[in-house]
């Protein structure tokens, strides 16, 4: 399972939604309903778990990911970062 299908199958499994019918990867997953901002800590606290990267306060606060294709595109610049040496000093897991 690649990165994008792991955050899909996290969204599906904890906020009972389907993507594919009025659910895309481009929707706004707070519009739609699916998500709140409790949702949204526990959807950041899967990322640094499973990716092993961290995200900021600043980056949940000032970058708030609303799409899947946002969150993906989020955790791949992550993970670029941290292989280029620029991301935090967790190890990959």
């Amino acid at each position: 399972m690649d990165r994008t299908d792991r955050i899909r199958q996290f969204i599906e499994d904890r906020f009972l939604v389907e993507f594919g019918g009025e659910v895309t990867d481009g929707s706004d997953l707070f519009k739609a309903g699916v998500m709140d901002s409790f949702g949204y800590i526990q959807l950041m606290s899967f990322l640094e778990d499973e990716f092993a990267i961290g995200v900021t306060d600043e980056e949940m606060l000032t970058d708030v990911f609303v799409s899947l294709d946002a969150i993906d595109a989020f955790v791949a610049r992550k993970l670029a970062g941290r292989a280029a040496g620029q991301g935090d000093a967790s190890c990959a897991g």
